[in-house]
């Protein structure tokens, strides 16, 4: 009995989590969530966390995940809400502009330029 009631705690714990959107509350955040999942980071995901009118070159999610992935250290420069990405000899890698959307304070990506 016990079992079936651990069973069915569990599974209504599972079911309960759903499809929560990822919520940013700021551009460190924001790109930390980047570098840490751009393995695994669907090319819809990643337009999920771009802003209505960001300037974003067509071929930025493949440029990114190959950056991030060649280069598992990094360092960056954070200044307001723009962050320059260096690889660990100093070259930039790129620069990621976040904004707030006003209505809900949800950060998201309103340019990425690669040098």
């Amino acid at each position: 009995m016990k079992k079936l009631t651990f069973a069915v705690m569990l599974l209504l714990f599972l079911g309960g989590c759903g499809e929560k959107t990822l919520v940013i509350r700021s551009a460190l955040e924001g790109d930390s969530y980047l570098r840490n999942n751009a393995s695994e980071l669907s090319e819809q995901q990643f337009q999920s966390l771009l802003a209505q009118q960001a300037a974003i070159e067509e071929d930025a999610y493949t440029k990114l995940q190959t950056l991030l992935s060649e280069h598992e250290h990094t360092r960056y420069m954070l200044a307001e809400n723009r962050i320059y990405r260096y690889d660990t000899e100093g070259e930039l890698l790129y620069v990621a502009d976040w904004t707030e959307t006003e209505d809900s304070g949800i950060f998201k990506i309103a340019a990425l330029t690669f040098p």
